[in-house]
């Protein structure tokens, strides 16, 4: 098949080094010298950048672009990271085109790699089996699965999804602050408390600029908590939590 990547930041290149050895793959970002759009692609696949508006929110900007420019009757998957407003948003804008979004969950430093061992693939809306052979194809993996559910669910489960982890990290920050003042070893107390397993060891290291920073985190819960206030709900613990990685982050 031919599938046309627009946006080749690191979640593009991940897709791209795994589906380019079974489909004919082309990339569309002019920022980064791809300008040539490919003429009747099978499927389009959005990695484009989502930053943050000035309140916080999520800026689907490009995401529009690209969907404007597709024509109505070729498959479209959204793997930039959307806000639920913005999905339906689209939804709005876009009635006639076969939208749907699947959550990345990689890391900017290593996603190649992640994707590479990615077994698990969450999709939701339109041509969701094209999605599913595509990939599948791809993987070549009897162990490849899909998973489907509603693109809302989806979009709200990978802003909460990473809105816990950075919650984590700025927990063990507050476990380091009060260690710190106390004289007691941060280390043995933070293995201790990861060792239960309901909690795990992942994301208790504290580093020296303090907090959690990065590509996603700070845009996630950003744009999460601007959701929530869309539709008045107050998500005290995150907005406490994004408050104090303000306070105590060093860039």
């Amino acid at each position: 098949m031919k599938i046309l990547i627009a946006g080749y930041g690191f979640v593009g290149k991940a897709h791209d080094s795994v589906i380019t050895e079974k489909h004919d793959v082309h990339i569309y970002d002019p920022g980064l010298g791809y300008t040539n759009w490919c003429d009747n692609p099978d499927g389009v696949i959005i990695c484009v950048s989502t930053p943050p508006n000035n309140d916080g929110s999520c800026n689907i900007e490009n995401v529009i672009d690209i969907v404007n420019t597709v024509n109505d009757d070729v498959p479209v998957l959204i793997k930039s990271t959307i806000s639920l407003e913005g999905w339906r948003q689209l939804k709005f804008m876009f009635p006639n085109h076969k939208l749907a979004f699947s959550p990345e969950f990689l890391r900017a430093a290593t996603a190649i790699q992640d994707f590479l061992h990615t077994r698990t693939i969450y999709i939701g809306g339109h041509s969701v089996a094209f999605w599913h052979s595509l990939f599948r194809m791809s993987f070549d993996d009897p162990n490849f699965t899909s998973q489907i559910a509603d693109p809302e669910e989806l979009i709200l489960a990978k802003y909460f999804r990473n809105s816990f982890l950075a919650t984590k990290v700025n927990f063990f920050n507050q476990i380091y602050d009060l260690c710190k003042a106390s004289g007691v070893g941060y280390e043995s107390v933070a293995n201790i408390v990861a060792l239960d397993t309901r909690i795990g060891a992942s994301h208790i290291d504290v580093t020296p600029e303090r907090g959690y920073g990065g590509h996603c985190f700070p845009k996630d819960t950003s744009a999460i908590c601007c959701t929530a206030e869309k539709f008045n709900v107050d998500l005290t613990i995150l907005k406490e939590a994004v408050e104090y990685n303000k306070r105590i982050r060093k860039e």
